[in-house]
């Protein structure tokens, strides 16, 4: 089992790898990224989340107990970070609550993808299909957290930045293919094509924008995100799961969308509404590669207790 989990995660960390040493050993012009970066949020991933949920096969999703039990550990934990920012843990800065906020709430769809395909290829339509419920609302979540304190909040505004979002439109637009019967034929077949590339072009731009200098910044506020993401948040879902009766394989499907690192795009949200974008590159950059040793681990603790499917 243990090579099972491995054979799954160690690709993620090569590609990973490569992206970090081919930004930093290359000559490659930093536009080369800026325009891959581009290229993956607005058109890569969307491509493979609108197949993926258009050409899933008849899944009988058992919806009380998954949106139970992902959108209470979303909400446990939302209530424990405004609480413990009113109380004073996060310092006096709004900014950097703001980013460990998105540090703990937000999921890395590409590494949660990617693992899917290596752990267990016939679940990644599940993955897809879970992820599309609660990518909407943990945006929202993070863009009211981020505009609420601040003056001049404007929710049309606010709206507008959610209606913009690549990852919302993709599981908008593959919800109607779905429900509207779309065959899988062109352009469907043009899609699978393209979301072929998503996952390692994904990953490869992370590991291009790990930034070292950046995991000095606000390191108490770091290891705080880094503990309750990768180690409290997947506990708290596992024990909501199985009290609210979820089966194996859609444990192993909310687990691998709770124990992966923060997204990337945190980064360029808090640039965008004025959050503390050093702290979010910090939080970005330690918690995906501390992620490489802590999910097989939180993976195994789970398949050993029998609470999860890996084969």
């Amino acid at each position: 089992m243990v090579s099972l989990i491995a054979d799954a995660v160690l690709p993620i960390a090569s590609i990973l790898g490569l992206g970090f040493a081919i930004k930093r050993l290359s000559n490659v012009d930093e536009s080369f990224w800026s325009g891959l970066e581009w290229v993956s949020y607005w058109v890569l991933m969307p491509s493979l989340l609108i197949e993926v949920i258009i050409r899933a096969p008849d899944i009988s999703v058992p919806w009380g107990p998954l949106i139970g039990s992902i959108y209470s550990t979303l909400g446990i934990i939302t209530v424990f970070a405004i609480l413990a920012w009113r109380t004073g843990l996060f310092g006096p800065s709004y900014a950097s609550f703001t980013s460990v906020y998105q540090g703990i709430i937000r999921f890395n769809t590409f590494i949660a993808l990617a693992l899917a395909a290596g752990l267990r290829p016939d679940l990644l339509p599940h993955v897809a299909i879970a992820a599309a419920i609660i990518i909407v609302i943990i945006n929202i979540a993070c863009v009211a957290v981020m505009t609420a304190k601040y003056p001049g909040f404007d929710l049309v505004q606010v709206v507008r930045e959610l209606l913009k979002n690549p990852l919302i439109l993709a599981c908008v637009i593959g919800g109607m293919g779905r429900l509207l019967g779309f065959a899988d034929e062109f352009p469907i077949s043009g899609l699978v094509l393209i979301g072929q590339a998503a996952l390692p072009m994904g990953v490869l731009c992370l590991g291009a924008g790990l930034q070292w200098r950046a995991v000095r910044a606000g390191l108490g506020l770091t290891s705080f995100s880094v503990v309750t993401q990768l180690f409290v948040k997947p506990l708290l879902f596992l024990c909501l799961a199985l009290w609210m009766g979820l089966t194996d394989d859609w444990v192993l499907v909310g687990l691998l969308l709770t124990c992966v690192s923060t997204a990337a795009s945190s980064y360029i949200l808090a640039r965008q509404l004025g959050g503390d974008a050093q702290l979010m590159a910090g939080i970005v950059a330690v918690q995906t590669i501390l992620s490489i040793v802590s999910v097989p681990i939180v993976l195994w603790f789970a398949d050993s207790m029998n609470w999860i499917r890996l084969a």
